[in-house]
């Protein structure tokens, strides 16, 4: 089963469904370490809003400008935030999200 990315650069060698990186089970993490390095936002969340075609800022202010142009409408929120609660019950009983 592919990775989760949105990404369809494939041959990009940070992209996590890159046959190198699926291969040897890579996932996001050195993309977003470059992302954060250069003060630039992965691309999986421009396309979560809406089409990247022709759009060429991935900057954190081109990703402030994408959303007001792609803002979402009620229900696509109140999607998204059942889907938030419903993962935040699933993984509240993990260790990791234990307080110290």
């Amino acid at each position: 089963m592919p990775h989760f990315c949105t990404c369809d650069d494939h041959d990009c060698p940070l992209n996590p469904n890159n046959p190198k990186n699926f291969a040897a089970g890579r996932g996001c993490d050195r993309c977003i370490q470059k992302n954060i390095a250069l003060g630039e936002i992965p691309s999986c969340i421009f396309n979560a809003l809406g089409p990247t075609e022709g759009w060429d800022d991935w900057s954190v202010e081109g990703f402030a400008r994408f959303v007001a142009l792609h803002p979402r409408d009620e229900e696509t929120r109140r999607l998204c935030h059942q889907k938030a609660a419903a993962f935040d019950q699933a993984h509240s009983g993990h260790p990791g999200n234990q307080a110290d």
